[in-house]
């Protein structure tokens, strides 16, 4: 299932139209068109996007704001085995697809943030975070900011993620309404 709205319009009169991450300079400049990351340690210490070789590429930053755009749970195959990623998409400065596997602690955190939401918050620029654990080597955080607050829930092995990623879902249909 994919919930999709479309990225914020801009005009002359949005606030929004401030935001640096949406100006474009005159001339020759690295390509708007979107960039793939991958929420996972298993090639580097945070989230990657891949090269023209397929090889992994640490992104330098730890931190990407924007506007939620979609989120959906598109069926893989994982060790022989059927499976869901997660992904989902920001419109920053060009459109950002993030993917992590849908049981990853990265997965959890993020739509268990994105629940505790209302969709006139996530009409805002929100920033996700990766931070890697000090303590698991394969295991990377996610952090959702609303502009300055952390946003933050507590889970455990009881949580029905299955009711959480259906409230995130339901906050991102809502932005447009």
């Amino acid at each position: 299932m994919t919930v999709s709205v479309p990225p914020p319009t801009l005009t002359s009169e949005s606030p929004r139209l401030s935001h640096s991450s949406f100006n474009r300079p005159l001339g020759l400049g690295p390509s708007p068109s979107g960039l793939a990351i991958f929420c996972n340690r298993a090639n580097t210490k945070t989230w990657y996007t891949l090269d023209a070789n397929t090889q992994p590429q640490e992104l330098e930053y730890p931190a990407l704001t924007g506007y939620l755009v979609s989120i959906e749970f598109p069926p893989k195959e994982y060790r022989g085995e059927k499976s869901h990623k997660l992904r989902f998409k920001m419109q920053a400065d060009r459109l950002y697809t993030l993917e992590a596997g849908y049981k990853s602690v990265f997965a959890k955190g993020f739509l268990s943030e994105i629940a505790m939401l209302t969709p006139e918050q996530l009409r805002q620029p929100i920033t996700i975070e990766a931070t890697p654990s000090d303590q698991e080597e394969k295991v990377l955080f996610c952090s959702v900011w609303l502009g300055s607050e952390k946003v933050y829930f507590h889970w455990d092995d009881q949580t029905n993620w299955k009711a959480i990623a259906q409230r995130a879902m339901a906050n991102v249909a809502g932005i447009s309404g």
